[in-house]
C-alpha cells in the first residue's frame, strides 16, 4: 500500500469580502434568540451577535441572552461591542474569567494598569490562571515603568511543566524589551533548544537581540535555511534595517500570550476557549501577522470558515507571512466546497513574476489532492525547475514520480522515484512507494521486497508499509507469513480498504474461505475505488481463483 507524503508548505493574500445586507431587527427577543441560533450556525458570527444583542436589548432582564450576545461579539471580532458588554457583564455581578480576560485586554490597551490588576483578580479561579496570571502581572509591572520587577515574575525556574515554557518565552520578550539584548538572545535561544513551539518566530527574536547586542555575523548565520519569515528576515538584516522586537511593550506581550494559549488549547479540538484567546490576541496586537494567522487557523478548526477567511485576510500582501495565509486560505475554500476558488488563489500565486518553488509545489498539492494527476507532475516540474534540478530536495522528485505513477507514466515514474531514493536513502515513504510500485507490476520482485523490508524496519508502526510488507511475501507465494502481517497491518488500518481485501486474499490462499468472504464484503463498506470494486465484488461471486478470468470475458 502506498503511502503519500504532503508537503505542507503554505503561503497567502487578502480575501475579498461581498459587502452584506445589515439584517431586518427581529420582531421580539424570542424571534432574536432563533435568528441569532440560525445564523450561528450558518457561520454568520457577526449577524448572530447583532441578534443577540438586540433581544438582549429588547429584553435586558434575560442575563442568558447578555451572556451569549458577548460570547459571540468576541468570537465575531467585534471589538467595542464585547467591551462594552464585559463591562456591563461585570457591573452586573455577571463577570467570570473570560469576561475578566476581555475587561484586561481593554485596560492594556488604555495603559490603565489599575484597572488592569482589577480583572487580573477576577481570573484567579481559572484553569489557566497559573499560565496567564504570573505573565499578565510581569507586564503590568513593566508597563507601569518597573522592568526589574517584571522580569522577577517571569523567573523559569520557578515553574514546572506546561507553563514553564510560557514564562521562559515571556521573560525572553521582556528581556528584549528592557534592552538587555545579550540576556534576551541567551534566553531565546535555550528556548529554542527545549521547545518546538514557535521556533521560527524564535529564532527571529534571538537574531533581532544578537545583532543589537552588535554580533549581526551571527544574527545573519542563525537565519540561514530558514522559512518564508526567516528569509525576510534575514533579507532586512542583510540590508542594514532592524528585524524588530516580537514584543516590544506589554500590548504585544500580552498578544503573543494569548495567541499561544489559543493555538494550544485548539491543538486536540475546537474549545470556546481558544476562540476568545485567539480574538483578544488580534485586540491586542493586530499589527503582529501571526495573531491573525492563529485566530484563522482557531476559526477554522471551529467550523467558522467565513470568519477564518476573514482573519487570514488581514494579513498584509507584503508581510513575511503572507505566503502562509494565503495558503491556509486556499485550504479553508477547499474544504467549503470552494475548489475552484481555492485553485485561483493558487494558481494566480504561481504564476506571479516573484513566484518560486512554493508556490508551484502548492499548485502541484492542490491537483494532487484533485486527483489531477499530470497537472499536479506538471506544477511539480515548475518548482523543481526553479528550485534547480541539483539542488531540489527529494520530496519533490517524488511527488512529482508518485504523480506521474497514479498518470500511468511509469517509465518517468520509476525515474523520478529512483532519483528521490538516491537523495534519501533512509525514507520509508521513498522505499516504500517504489517497492510497492514495483511489486504491483510484477518486476524486480527481490529488489521490491528489499525494499519494502527496509522501509517496514524503519516504520514498524505504519499500517501502510505493513501491508506491502504482506503484500509482498504474498506475492512470493509466502501466504502463512502473509497472513500474520496482513492480520498486523489491519489491526494498524482498520478502515482500509485495500488492507482489508488484501488479508481477504491471504486468507483465502490457506483454505480460510468464510473468513476471506468476511473481508471482501468488509472492504465493499470502506469506500474502495471503483476498480477495486470490480474486483471484489467478482471475487465474492466467482471466488479469487476464478474472478479475473470473469472480469476478463466481462
Amino acid at each position: 500500500m502506498r503511502s503519500f507524503i504532503l508537503l505542507a508548505l503554505l503561503a497567502a493574500a487578502a480575501p475579498a469580502s461581498a459587502a452584506r445586507t445589515q439584517p431586518m431587527p427581529p420582531a421580539s427577543p424570542l424571534h432574536g434568540y432563533v435568528l441569532g441560533r440560525y445564523a450561528y450556525a450558518d457561520d454568520s458570527l457577526g449577524d448572530a451577535a447583532r441578534f443577540f444583542d438586540a433581544a438582549r436589548e429588547q429584553d435586558p432582564g434575560q442575563p442568558e441572552l447578555r451572556r451569549r450576545a458577548f460570547a459571540l461579539a468576541i468570537a465575531s471580532g467585534d471589538q467595542a461591542r464585547g467591551f462594552v458588554l464585559a463591562r456591563q457583564l461585570a457591573e452586573a455581578g455577571e463577570g467570570d474569567a473570560e469576561v475578566s480576560v476581555v475587561r484586561l485586554v481593554e485596560a492594556v490597551l488604555k495603559k490603565d494598569w489599575r484597572a488592569a490588576e482589577v480583572a487580573r483578580a477576577g481570573m484567579a479561579q481559572a484553569g489557566y490562571a497559573s499560565v496567564v496570571g504570573p505573565i499578565v502581572d510581569g507586564w503590568i509591572l513593566f508597563g507601569r515603568g518597573k522592568p526589574e520587577a517584571g522580569l522577577k515574575m517571569l523567573d523559569p525556574t520557578r515553574f514546572t511543566g506546561f507553563a514553564r515554557s510560557y514564562i521562559a518565552e515571556q521573560r525572553a520578550h521582556m528581556l528584549a524589551a528592557a534592552g538587555r539584548w545579550p540576556e534576551a538572545a541567551q534566553a531565546y535561544g535555550e528556548l529554542r533548544a527545549s521547545t518546538a513551539a514557535g521556533i521560527s518566530f524564535l529564532r527571529q527574536g534571538e537574531a533581532d537581540a544578537l545583532a543589537q547586542a552588535g554580533d549581526k555575523a551571527g544574527a545573519l548565520k542563525l537565519l540561514e535555511g530558514g522559512d518564508g519569515p526567516m528569509e525576510a528576515a534575514r533579507a532586512r538584516l542583510a540590508a542594514g534595517k532592524r528585524i524588530g522586537l516580537l514584543a516590544p511593550d506589554a500590548r504585544r506581550g500580552l498578544g503573543w500570550m494569548c495567541a499561544r494559549l489559543a493555538a494550544d488549547l485548539s491543538r486536540e479540538r475546537p474549545v470556546p476557549l481558544a476562540v476568545l484567546f485567539a480574538r483578544v490576541s488580534t485586540f491586542l496586537a493586530p499589527d503582529v501577522a501571526a495573531t491573525w494567522l492563529i485566530g484563522g487557523d482557531v476559526l477554522a478548526r471551529s467550523g467558522q470558515q467565513e470568519s477564518a477567511l476573514t482573519a487570514y485576510g488581514k494579513v498584509l500582501v507584503d508581510d513575511a507571512l503572507a505566503d502562509v495565509a494565503l495558503s491556509r486560505r486556499a485550504d479553508v475554500l477547499e474544504s467549503m466546497g470552494r475548489d475552484a476558488d481555492a485553485g485561483a488563489i493558487l494558481r494566480t500565486a504561481a504564476e506571479a513574476p516573484a513566484a518560486g518553488v512554493g508556490e508551484w509545489t502548492r499548485l502541484g498539492d492542490w491537483h494532487r489532492r484533485a486527483e489531477r494527476f499530470g497537472d499536479a507532475a506538471e506544477a511539480y516540474s515548475r518548482a523543481i525547475m526553479l528550485d534547480g534540478e541539483a539542488e531540489a530536495n527529494w520530496g519533490l522528485w517524488f511527488l512529482r514520480g508518485s504523480m506521474k505513477e497514479r498518470g500511468g507514466d511509469w517509465k518517468g515514474a520509476e525515474a523520478d522515484l529512483r532519483v528521490a531514493l538516491v537523495r534519501a536513502p533512509d525514507e520509508p515513504i521513498v522505499l516504500n512507494y517504489l517497492g510497492y510500485s514495483l511489486l504491483d507490476r510484477g518486476v524486480q520482485i527481490a529488489e521490491a521486497s528489499s525494499l519494502i523490508e527496509r522501509a517496514a524496519n524503519l516504520r514498524p508502526g505504519d499500517g501502510g508499509i505493513v501491508d506491502s510488507l504482506g503484500w509482498s511475501l504474498y506475492r512470493q507465494g509466502r501466504f502463512g507469513e502473509a497472513v500474520e502481517t496482513l492480520e498486523r497491518a489491519a489491526g494498524l488500518e482498520p478502515t482500509d480498504p485495500t488492507v482489508t481485501e488484501h488479508l481477504g486474499d491471504a486468507y483465502w490462499q490457506v483454505g480460510r474461505r468464510i473468513e476471506a468472504r468476511f473481508r471482501w464484503r468488509a472492504a465493499l463498506a470502506m469506500e474502495p475505488s471503483d476498480k477495486q470494486r470490480k474486483d471484489i465484488a467478482a471475487k465474492l461471486d466467482f471466488g479469487l481463483d476464478a474472478a479475473p478470468a470473469m472480469l476478463a470475458a466481462k
